[in-house]
């Protein structure tokens, strides 16, 4: 396994020993949190679902205005080279791409060339107790972007929205920070989609709420049809996930993982849905991976 010292990144198509990668005093990304990000679990040499990460990228890229360097493809290449030279088991994969280096005038954005960084580094996974036996969460005062200001659907670096309700979460003595939407809707975690079970039918916030489209998210929602468990999508308030008899958040790097509590309800122990749900995306992974 590679240690921090001799990790390995892509920057700009070149591949460099982290410690000597170096990015503008003005690169945007840096200044402004003005760029676009996609983080990918490997599993082994597996980038799981690659594809759909990079389609997202896009998406992100033609919503924000900044180029990507041949619409991104070369970046399954370069993800590929960037986990063969950290010789890693199993990864946590970053694409950054900042609009470039523009000076200290934030409005001059044009004719830049982007900053593309790809890193890869040792994956942790969740603690084993924490996915079988559920974290804590709470709703946070601090509310998700409103969909007029920054759309969530991009997945832009500038998270101190999201950072912030995380702040807040760990100070409450939780993992996991549940936001609302400026409506009041419940909308998702800090850096993961919320999903909840009520009389057997698996809920989630659907994209009118506000909500980032989660690559883990929409697996989980192909598995659950194909397991035949009912599936709602819409806006609902805080009470429906309060009222719920299963819970559980879900992202590429934590895979799905059970809330014991949030705030002061507590969930019954009992998860059968989300158990259903947790050995079928595991079986997912494996056959993607060919194993």
């Amino acid at each position: 396994m590679s240690s921090a010292a001799s990790l390995r990144v892509d920057l700009n198509g070149r591949i460099l020993p982290a410690h000597r990668a170096g990015l503008s005093v003005f690169d945007r990304g840096f200044l402004y949190g003005d760029g676009i990000y996609e983080t990918i679990r490997a599993y082994g040499d597996h980038p799981f679902r690659l594809p759909a990460h990079l389609d997202r990228l896009r998406a992100s890229a033609h919503r924000t205005g900044i180029r990507l360097p041949g619409n991104g493809a070369g970046l399954t290449m370069t993800v590929h080279r960037v986990l063969t030279a950290n010789r890693l088991a199993d990864a946590r994969i970053r694409i950054t791409v900042s609009r470039g280096a523009g000076g200290p005038d934030p409005a001059l954005v044009k004719g830049l060339r982007p900053t593309v960084l790809v890193t890869a580094a040792p994956y942790t996974p969740p603690p084993p107790a924490a996915v079988r036996d559920g974290v804590r969460a709470v709703i946070t005062r601090i509310v998700r972007n409103d969909r007029r200001a920054v759309d969530p659907v991009i997945k832009a670096t500038s998270l101190l929205n999201n950072i912030l309700a995380t702040r807040e979460a760990t100070g409450r003595g939780a993992r996991e920070a549940i936001l609302l939407n400026p409506a009041g809707d419940v909308a998702e975690a800090a850096s993961a989609n919320v999903f909840w079970v009520r009389r057997g039918v698996l809920t989630t916030p659907s994209l009118a709420a506000g909500i980032l489209p989660g690559v883990t998210r929409a697996v989980v929602l192909d598995l659950a049809r194909r397991l035949g468990f009912p599936v709602r999508e819409g806006r609902f308030p805080p009470a429906a996930l309060m009222g719920a008899e299963e819970a559980f958040v879900s992202a590429s790097t934590i895979e799905i993982l059970p809330l014991a509590s949030l705030g002061g309800r507590r969930f019954p122990a009992r998860r059968p849905v989300t158990r259903a749900l947790q050995t079928a995306y595991r079986v997912t992974v494996d056959a993607e991976r060919g194993g």
